[in-house]
């Protein structure tokens, strides 16, 4: 009796002949029936090679697109290539939107704006357009250089107090609730109700006045002093109430103006414009140079509502003491005294308003003419328009260069502040042994 051994499958591929076997009989399989490998390749083949020759049969105008919804002219996409022309167009019309956004279109050198996107959003996108200041939502007037990383948000919130500023209302709020500063970070000099200047040193507190400066290049297009605040002073004008002093302005000078400056650059907050402050500051500001001793004057050259500000303050000094001369005969150094202004200021003034009269007969002679009845119409227009003027009695003040030399004198030689305060402005050198000034 014979023995059959099974055979053991063998793994891997199948011999060459169950290969060919089942290629011929694949090709008569039903749909169902499972191909192997080989057979499908062959399939695949042979439906890629039909569809090759099918589309290369076919003449360009008789395809179809879309359901034959659009011809082969309109179908064809490369008449809609960015050309010369429409790069031209693209260029000017985003230097348009860069100069309506407040950018810079070109370059000093004459360049063009930036080619790529990201440097035009740099430089239209990073604008604060509006600020959160106390209760007030104000809208910016010009770019400030604010850091990169606040300067991508359009509303900045900034404390009133201490003037730093914030990305986010939640870190406003919670800055509001840990904020201990009530009042600028420097000396009280003038209190009147509820008006208060403070003078604020921009070496001591160089970060409050480096804010201040970002603030007011907001809302002041021809200044330019952001971070360099050492060498000057910052008066700070403040509205008193229970919860603290409230910024409504200020304006800066020089610790030592070669050219005899009393004022750098003033500016008033948008919500606290039309009561009047300008004119005060202004007037502080000439209140100080009398007390030194020194006719003042702004810096120049100034800008156009600067012009008409201060001409309207000097015009109003003026006439309030031709008025109280009473016909007097009164001199331009007469009027440079009381009022602190410069000669030129004066001489300016009066000749806009036609009030200098050349003398007959004696060259280089002038006269001063006022008509009585305009200058006091204009003196009492004034004087309801602005009723809030700056009292000299209540200043608390003693010149900043008297201020140290006083600190750097030794302690026998010093004097009291209400003798340096006396004097008014005059520089007494207190230090006997050492004739330096102490710069600060």
């Amino acid at each position: 009796m014979a023995v059959t051994t099974p055979v053991k499958p063998r793994r891997g591929r199948p011999p060459k002949s169950a290969t060919k076997a089942a290629a011929a009989e694949g090709t008569e399989a039903d749909e169902g029936t499972t191909l192997e490998p080989a057979a499908k390749r062959r399939r695949t083949y042979t439906k890629k090679a039909k569809a090759a020759e099918s589309s290369a049969s076919l003449e360009l105008d008789e395809r179809v697109f879309f359901s034959n919804r659009l011809s082969a002219q309109e179908a064809d996409t490369t008449q809609f290539i960015p050309g010369c022309e429409d790069r031209s167009m693209f260029d000017e019309a985003r230097a348009s939107a860069c100069i309506a956004e407040g950018g810079v279109a070109a370059t000093e050198g004459g360049g063009t704006t930036p080619s790529t996107p990201s440097a035009v959003a740099g430089m239209v996108g990073y604008q604060v357009k509006k600020i959160r200041f106390g209760n007030y939502i104000i809208d910016s007037w010009y770019i400030s250089p604010f850091p990169d990383e606040y300067s991508r948000h359009a509303l900045l919130y900034i404390c009133e107090f201490c003037l730093k500023y914030m990305k986010s209302e939640y870190t406003f709020k919670r800055h509001c609730q840990k904020c201990t500063l009530r009042h600028p970070p420097g000396d009280e000099i003038y209190r009147d109700e509820n008006i208060s200047v403070f003078e604020v040193d921009g070496r001591k507190n160089k970060i409050y006045c480096q804010n201040l400066c970002l603030i007011g290049k907001m809302y002041l297009d021809t200044k330019t002093l952001f971070y360099d605040v050492e060498p000057f002073l910052f008066y700070v004008l403040c509205e008193y109430d229970a919860q603290g002093y409230h910024f409504a302005g200020y304006y800066s000078k020089e610790k030592r103006s070669a050219q005899g400056y009393n004022l750098s650059c003033i500016m008033i907050l948008p919500s606290k414009q039309r009561e009047g402050y300008g004119k005060l500051l202004i007037e502080f500001s000439y209140l100080l140079s009398k007390k030194e001793g020194v006719p003042g004057s702004p810096e120049k050259p100034l800008s156009d509502f600067g012009l008409l500000s201060y001409r309207s303050y000097w015009r109003r000094a003026i006439y309030e003491i031709l008025l109280a001369c009473g016909g007097a005969t009164v001199s331009i150094e007469d009027l440079a005294g009381q009022t602190g202004m410069t000669v030129d200021d004066i001489i300016s003034t009066l000749q806009t308003d036609g009030m200098l009269h050349r003398l007959p007969g004696t060259p280089g002679n002038y006269a001063i003419v006022a008509d009585t009845k305009k200058t006091e119409e204009y003196v009492r227009k004034a004087r309801e328009k602005n009723p809030r003027r700056i009292d000299p009695s209540k200043l608390r003040w003693a010149p900043f260069l008297i201020k140290a030399t006083l600190a750097a004198a030794p302690p026998d030689r010093r004097l009291s502040t209400s003798t340096a305060a006396a004097i008014g402005g005059t520089h007494v050198n207190v230090t006997s042994d050492n004739d330096d000034d102490d710069d600060e």
